[in-house]
């Protein structure tokens, strides 16, 4: 299974909800849409879609979406069916359980990972990285 990395810009449709820097939320946030926030919450979030937690956005709460991508600071639990990414840069602090999940090297964690994988095994893979002073030919090999 190939997890494509999601770029925020193909987020941005009609049906996405952004909540820019300098707004500040108490309460749930929820629905079937896709939602950017660069703003402040303290509360929950319910989305079946994604979830971004932008570079100036902050999350104290649950958070249950179909994905989320942590660029900000967030503090609290995740429940993501699919995936969560903590981005360069994006803080967390709590607990996570999903299915896949990917830590930059530059992001902060302090918390717990459960898999939630659904009675099968975790695909592991083995992968060089590639880094500027690797060959082209160095790739992600499944073992």
């Amino acid at each position: 299974m190939i997890f494509k990395r999601r770029t925020i810009d193909g987020l941005k449709t009609e049906t996405t909800a952004v909540i820019t820097e300098g707004v500040y939320l108490t309460g749930t946030i929820q629905g079937k849409v896709d939602v950017i926030l660069n703003g402040t919450l303290e509360g929950d979030v319910r989305l079946s879609g994604t979830l971004v937690v932008g570079k100036s956005g902050k999350i104290r709460g649950k958070i249950d979406a179909g994905n989320v991508i942590i660029e900000g600071d967030v503090e609290g639990t995740i429940k993501a069916k699919e995936k969560v990414e903590i981005r360069d840069g994006g803080k967390f602090k709590g607990d996570i359980v999903t299915a896949t999940i990917a830590i930059s090297e530059n992001a902060y964690f302090d918390g717990n990972v459960k898999m939630d994988v659904e009675d099968r095994e975790p695909t592991v893979l083995h992968f060089k990285e590639k880094r500027s002073s690797q060959s082209e030919d160095d790739e992600v090999l499944p073992k």
